[in-house]
Order: structure tokens, then sequence, then C-alpha cells
């Protein structure tokens, strides 16, 4: 058995990045893992499916893993979309990891190319997807992601380490809480009190 190097100096690195990067923007105020291997620009790879360094897609959202694969194999996710899939209701989902090989596996199955998969919990070990994971906060945290609808554009830069969703966030915040804040049960004793 020969012994095998486990780092590299700079100069002599098997490649000029690490394996991940972190991405900040509007969609992850605090940051997020984006895993590189399914991410390269198409002019400098011979894949066919490779994605862009920087590139724009409608998204597709959904709570869970399960959902986004019935998702897919009913035809509401195309080519070129980004699944965004947020744990809108329990921080315990958001610790577990992920199985992003159900999800890449339901879209190879489905012929789709060139969909990024974006989550507020763990990735696992999906190996060549285009995935970003550990958006921060989460959705169940009250964070962006929990306020992305469907069809909202999402704006991903790979080399500008950027990821921000094209939507005003803040006036979708503001419209929940005034929802929340005024359930029927308030209504109806700021109507009593009004009376008296």
């Amino acid at each position: 058995m020969t012994a095998q190097t486990a780092f590299f100096r700079q100069t002599t690195a098997h490649t000029n990045q690490g394996g991940f990067a972190i991405l900040h923007g509007t969609l992850a105020p605090e940051g997020c893992v984006a895993r590189l291997d399914g991410f390269s620009d198409p002019r400098s790879s011979s894949e066919a499916v490779a994605q862009p360094v920087a590139f724009d897609g409608p998204a597709r959202v959904f709570s869970s893993i399960a959902e986004a694969i019935d998702g897919i194999g009913r035809g509401h996710v195309r080519s070129c979309d980004i699944i965004l899939i947020r744990h809108d209701d329990s921080m315990d989902a958001i610790f577990a990891t992920d199985d992003m090989t159900a999800v890449c596996s339901a879209l190879g199955a489905h012929g789709l190319e060139r969909v990024t998969v974006i989550t507020d919990g763990r990735t696992g070990s999906a190996n060549g997807a285009a995935i970003i994971g550990n958006v921060a906060p989460s959705a169940a945290a009250g964070g962006p992601i929990a306020y992305v609808n469907d069809d909202d554009i999402i704006h991903i830069d790979i080399a500008g380490r950027r990821i921000d969703v094209m939507a005003d966030i803040e006036i979708r915040k503001g419209g929940r809480r005034k929802k929340a804040s005024f359930a029927p049960a308030d209504r109806y004793a700021a109507m009593l009190s009004q009376q008296s």
C-alpha cells in the first residue's frame, strides 16, 4: 500500500477551486452552499447538459422531496427550471439530510436537463447534479425562501457567488404579517369593541 497525499499546495492542486462555494444574496442573506460539481461553464466542458456559471430560471416550489418527485412525474417541472424545496413547518426537517439522489434520478428518468435544485435542508451526497443547500435563514425561520412563489425568477451566479430572487420579498412578508395578525377572531373582537 502506498502513501497518498491528502493535502496539496495551491501550485500542485488537482483543481483551481474546491468542491463547494458559499453564495449570498436576496434568497440567502446568511448564505447557502453550492456543490460545484453540478455547475460548470459549458464552453469548458464536453458535457452537453453542463450548467452555465450564471443563469436565471423560474422557480418550482415544493414542501418536500416526495412532493418534488411527484411534481416531476406529473410534468410540473421543465428543463432549465429551478426546483425549490423548502421546509416550512419544521426545524427538524432542515437538519435531516434530504435524499437529492432520488430527485436527480427522477429528473434523469423524465429527460429533464439543466435543472437546479435549491433547498434549505442538507443535501446529502448526490453527485453531478446542480444542487444548492443549506439556504439560510430557512423557511421555518422566516427567511426569504419561505416567500418564493412558483414562476418567480431566481438568478444564480456561481462565479460571482450570488443567488437572488427577482421578487419583492419584503412586500410579501408584510402582506403575510397583516393576514396573520388579523385572523377572523381578531376581526370579530375589533367589531365588538367598536360597537360598545
